[in-house]
């Protein structure tokens, strides 16, 4: 069933019989709720409708990427703090590309991990730089993927495990698409690797020279 069947279903029960003022608020923020996770999918596909047609065109800013990191990690503290996982970051390196964008992208593999991640574990977040480019992992120990899922872990909708599709509209499998595209559009690659229980998302950018100042 769709988001929005489901929603239809919610709401003709809710209709089906007359209710205190109350619950028909609080059904009624639950619909906000779900309309405004629907609201979401239909931006993102939107979003990803532009970067077919070649119209995400990156700002160009010279970006540390360890402090962008950084100010990630620091937005899923508490969030990992609940769920008891650790998240440790190491190396720097500089882009050149659009803040908004890669805070995105970056955002969207943090919380994959944090998704997928068992409790008391560590995720961790390598910087490194190289002749020509920049590179940055996210990788997180976890249920290895199989090999036949990793070529399609970025496909819109794709689920490699069916049993996840909880049925939430937000977690729709759009998240690693956009990834993707924000990548692509900065001239960067991303791939995955999943082997002995480590599972980690690898992204390369061409290198910029920091700036002084």
């Amino acid at each position: 069933r769709t988001p929005i069947s489901n929603l239809k279903t919610h709401t003709e029960v809710v209709l089906s019989q007359e209710r205190k003022i109350e619950s028909y608020q609080d059904n009624l923020y639950a619909n906000l709720d779900d309309l405004n996770k629907i609201s979401r999918i239909i931006d993102d596909m939107l979003f990803l409708a532009k970067s077919d047609n070649g119209l995400i065109i990156p700002k160009q800013e010279n970006i540390e990427l360890n402090a962008l990191v950084c100010k990630l990690v620091e937005y899923y503290e508490v969030l990992a703090e609940e769920l008891k996982i650790q998240f440790k970051v190491a190396g720097h390196g500089h882009v050149l590309g659009d803040m908004l964008m890669l805070s995105r992208a970056i955002s969207n593999l943090l919380s994959n991990a944090l998704r997928y991640t068992p409790p008391h574990n560590v995720i961790s977040i390598i910087i490194a730089t190289e002749p020509g480019f920049v590179t940055l992992s996210v990788k997180n120990p976890g249920e290895t993927i199989s090999p036949e899922h990793l070529d399609h872990l970025f496909d819109r909708f794709y689920r490699a495990d069916p049993a996840r599709r909880d049925g939430d509209p937000s977690n729709a499998g759009l998240g690693l698409a956009i990834t993707r595209s924000i990548i692509s559009a900065h001239n960067g690659e991303i791939w995955c690797t999943s082997n002995e229980n480590v599972t980690a998302f690898h992204t390369s950018f061409p290198q910029v020279v920091s700036q002084p100042g």
